[in-house]
């Protein structure tokens, strides 16, 4: 199954769903872009929640976001 059809069949998670439109981003992919924010509200409707990224005490849960978090003080 390609990447157009898994994105019609919301097959990817939400982390993924990043990733993919960060990709698509950089390549001007518009067809992607569209099948994302397709996806998203789809999950949405159907009840699922993204994964939260800032823990209780208000840090970031991830690598990626305890570096940007560093970066801005």
């Amino acid at each position: 199954m390609n990447r157009i059809e898994k994105l019609k069949n919301n097959v990817y998670s939400f982390e993924e769903l990043d990733t993919l439109e960060k990709n698509a981003t950089k390549l001007g992919d518009a067809e992607t872009l569209r099948l994302i924010v397709l996806s998203r509200a789809s999950k949405k409707a159907n009840g699922e929640k993204p994964k939260s990224i800032v823990g209780e005490d208000g840090r970031p849960l991830t690598k990626r976001g305890r570096r940007e978090e560093k970066a801005r003080r």
